[in-house]
């Protein structure tokens, strides 16, 4: 939402009137290349949640000393939490905390989203409000939740109603597994251009290469380690995990499961992603790469480097950077197996999306299982089918021998 035509709403929390009055000064003063904004307070904590339940706002500016519930306002600690799991529950937007105590809620920070700001630093609460505004989170949260609603409804109308004779006689809880799969197949294919995503522009539809942020799932899905996820080592080395997804599944522990599932595999198989670029990108960890860095920039081996970003070789499978995750050369030669309860406390960043994950399972499998034959010829096949044109036939010169008389005699 940056459109100066767009009109802004923002609530304001905070049980002083003369506070909420100053801010929405200089607020309006200061935020008016971003349009219409309405301005709309509340006094009283437990109204103001209720409020964003019921009604669709930007942005919230909160004051973490809310006495109004009748609370002492001295009772503060954790307060700052509270409040923004409260609001957070009702309905997630950018929040800026505008408070006497930031050091309740500083953990929280995470601009442009979630912003702290000093009670009375004024010159910061107009620059917190528009990044969180000029964000476009509440924008986005509203279309994808009228993207939802809108296939729901659609599925529910077009396959449920005219197949409910065929569904009622089905388990009933067998119903939802089918509307969630169909949802996520068509948010999956659609969804995206039906809110205006066109990847990466024309080049990319062009050349039908896929945005760095579709190979991955970020945050992760699952509350376990799963099959490509990945992962970074306490040392900061980045791993992929290659081991089978059923292998490491497990009930999540909330879940209300008689007989939890829990991980079958004992040992965590992973093989190492090498960063293509070190820090100050003059060097590589993979092998591939640093032998063409320090090489004399032959074609031979350009050629050799180029190979690690196809399919046509087995050891090598390239990642694209995104956001934190940098662009990532995995070496199915460089594996190693950890224990389930070690892999566990390294970091997980993310899950690789299908089929990116499934490729990458299969291009393992192929490379360890593979079997080695020697070269069949089938030039004479070629030659019947006008594939190729027959090769001349090499015949050697034999040597001539004289006779006994002294004449050259000819084989």
């Amino acid at each position: 939402m940056t459109s100066t035509d767009v009109a802004y709403r923002v609530l304001i929390v905070d049980d002083d009137a003369q506070m909420i009055a100053d801010l929405r000064e200089v607020l309006s003063e200061e935020l008016t290349d971003l349009g219409e904004i309405h301005f709309e307070s509340e006094q009283d904590f437990s109204t103001a949640e209720q409020r964003l339940i019921d009604e669709d706002f930007d942005l919230v500016i909160l004051d973490v000393r809310d006495a109004a519930d009748g609370r002492p306002s001295a009772a503060i600690e954790g307060r700052g939490h509270e409040l923004y799991d409260a609001i957070a529950g009702a309905r997630w937007l950018p929040v800026v905390f505008f408070t006497a105590v930031p050091q309740q809620v500083r953990d929280l920070e995470k601009p442009p989203l979630i912003r702290v700001v000093t009670k009375n630093a004024w010159d910061e609460v107009a620059p917190a409000v528009r990044d969180g505004l000029l964000s476009g989170v509440s924008e986005l949260r509203r279309r994808i939740s009228g993207l939802v609603e809108r296939k729901v409804r659609v599925f529910l109308r077009d396959v449920v109603a005219p197949h409910w004779h065929e569904m009622a006689g089905a388990d009933p809880h067998e119903i939802t597994p089918i509307i969630v799969n169909r949802l996520a197949a068509e948010l999956r294919e659609n969804g995206p251009s039906e809110l205006g995503y066109a990847g990466d522009g024309e080049a990319v539809a062009t050349a039908g290469q896929p945005s760095a942020a579709r190979v991955y799932l970020k945050p992760f899905v699952t509350h376990h380690l799963t099959a490509t996820d990945l992962v970074v080592s306490p040392e900061g080395d980045w791993w992929i995990v290659l081991t089978p997804a059923c292998d490491l599944y497990e009930d999540h522990p909330d879940a209300n499961v008689a007989r939890p599932r829990k991980a079958k595999a004992q040992y965590v198989r992973l093989a190492k992603a090498d960063r293509i670029f070190t820090e100050d990108g003059e060097e590589s960890e993979s092998p591939a790469i640093a032998t063409w860095l320090a090489s004399s920039k032959s074609n031979s081996h350009k050629d050799q480097a180029k190979q690690v970003f196809g399919d046509k070789q087995n050891r090598y499978r390239a990642l694209p950077g995104y956001l934190d995750i940098p662009d990532l050369l995995v070496d199915f030669e460089n594996v190693v197996s950890v224990p389930l309860a070690e892999a566990r406390t390294w970091r997980r960043v993310a899950t690789l999306d299908s089929p990116f994950s499934e490729a990458m399972l299969i291009a393992y499998s192929r490379s360890v299982g593979r079997i080695g034959t020697p070269d069949l010829s089938f030039e004479d096949v070629k030659v019947r089918l006008e594939l190729e044109k027959p090769k001349a036939r090499h015949v050697p010169t034999q040597a001539s021998t004289p006779s006994a008389n002294g004449e050259i005699v000819k084989d």
